[in-house]
């Protein structure tokens, strides 16, 4: 019952979980008269944002992918062979792997092996492709195109390549005025083939009405997890040009179900590694969007007629990444002298509110809803710093492989 209640209560509540942008419709809201926000001198600074220019470029392919050497699969199932299309999933206590007679198995590697070279010759640009998407849609920076680094390369007698190392894009980099160049690389590229028909069987089993139900849906959420599973492992690395060092390593996996056919083609292959590929970026966007900040100020403040809610209007919108439902924080600076050295100092504390950026969004500006207690959302004043929260990684589904 436990492990029932676990499985159908976690899909259900992710389902139910997903949040949208909060609804704002202004035209009963009043223009907030409050005195706006006196920034120090010392603190001013605080505003400047000039967007860094970003290259992403050079992402190498480390693995050494096979598809005829990663079939044999540790899968827990039932100590039956079961048919799945012209093959057949031969299991064992505790693992499962996938039988071929000898025709289908010779048909099967001459077929991986073209694949194999394929993905090898695309992968790491679609990489890089990918990384660069979710910059652009992030917002917070200027990201120099493939294009234009190619144009580089060239002009410096530079293949892209594996080849040049972290120093020569570096030199590249300064060229053109980057601050950042982004690279890494493809490390693994893995294929497994899950069943899970014990587990169903048990999960169908339950003798109440509410068991069966959780166990229907926690069948059914399990259903998409069987077949064969994708894994794509991607390194990415952030490097500060002006002073050569590497600022962000990190390695991130995705994962991606293609289904249960005897073996996939090559489109079926192709398009689950580069979609698990998007999903491992996806947990690059937190250290990502925070050395490419998004930052404003507020420029007007709205409350309700009952005086219960607040709206503020920021200074940046769609143009600059801004999307429904983001969360900004809110700053307030005040000037702090050093007793000891009379030096001036700017100190900006966070206040203990929330911006969550509606549907009322312009190329320019966006309105966000001011979230907190009743007493602190009043704190918000016109002129105030915003800066966008980290963007969060993967949620349950991505990482489910859906």
């Amino acid at each position: 019952m436990k492990r029932i209640g676990f499985f159908g209560m976690a899909f259900v509540l992710t389902i139910a979980g997903c949040a949208t942008a909060p609804q704002l419709d202004l035209s009963g809201y009043i223009v907030d008269k409050s005195p706006k926000m006196q920034i120090p001198a010392v603190c001013k600074y605080r505003y400047e944002h000039a967007k860094p220019l970003v290259a992403v470029v050079n992402f190498a392919n480390n693995t050494s992918f096979d598809f005829a050497q990663v079939v044999q699969t540790q899968v827990q199932g039932s100590s039956q062979r079961t048919a799945v299309g012209g093959a057949a999933v031969g299991v064992a206590p505790g693992a499962a792997g996938i039988v071929w007679g000898a025709k289908e198995q010779a048909s099967f590697q001459a077929n991986a092996q073209t694949i194999s070279r394929q993905i090898n010759a695309k992968l790491s640009e679609s990489v890089e492709d990918g990384v660069m998407d979710e910059i652009v849609n992030m917002g917070g920076a200027r990201v120099f195109t493939r294009k234009d680094m190619e144009k580089v390369f060239s002009e410096q007698k530079f293949q892209q390549s594996g080849l040049v190392d972290d120093s020569t894009l570096v030199k590249l980099g300064k060229l053109k005025g980057v601050k950042f160049i982004i690279t890494g690389s493809v490390n693994n590229v893995d294929l497994t083939y899950k069943s899970f028909e014990s587990t169903k069987k048990s999960l169908s089993s339950g003798s109440s009405v509410v068991a069966g139900l959780l166990g229907a849906v926690a069948s059914a959420a399990i259903e998409t997890q069987e077949g064969w599973n994708i894994s794509t492992e991607i390194a990415l690395r952030i490097i500060d040009v002006e002073t050569g060092e590497v600022v962000l390593s990190k390695k991130m996996s995705g994962r991606h179900v293609i289904g249960k056919i005897p073996y996939p083609n090559y489109d079926a292959m192709i398009g689950g590694i580069k979609k698990a590929a998007a999903k491992a970026l996806q947990d690059s966007r937190p250290d990502l969007s925070k050395y490419f900040l998004l930052k404003g100020y507020v420029v007007q403040i709205k409350t309700s007629p009952d005086g219960t809610k607040r709206a503020a209007l920021i200074n940046i919108g769609e143009k600059e990444g801004v999307k429904a439902g983001q969360e900004f924080f809110v700053y307030t600076f005040e000037e702090v002298e050093d007793p000891m050295t009379g030096k001036k100092e700017c100190d900006s504390p966070k206040l203990p509110v929330k911006l969550v950026v509606t549907d009322q969004i312009q190329p320019d500006r966006a309105w966000a809803q001011i979230e907190g207690k009743p007493e602190q959302i009043k704190m918000v004043k016109v002129g105030q710093l915003v800066e966008r929260v980290p963007l969060k990684g993967q949620g349950f589904i991505e990482k489910m492989g859906m």
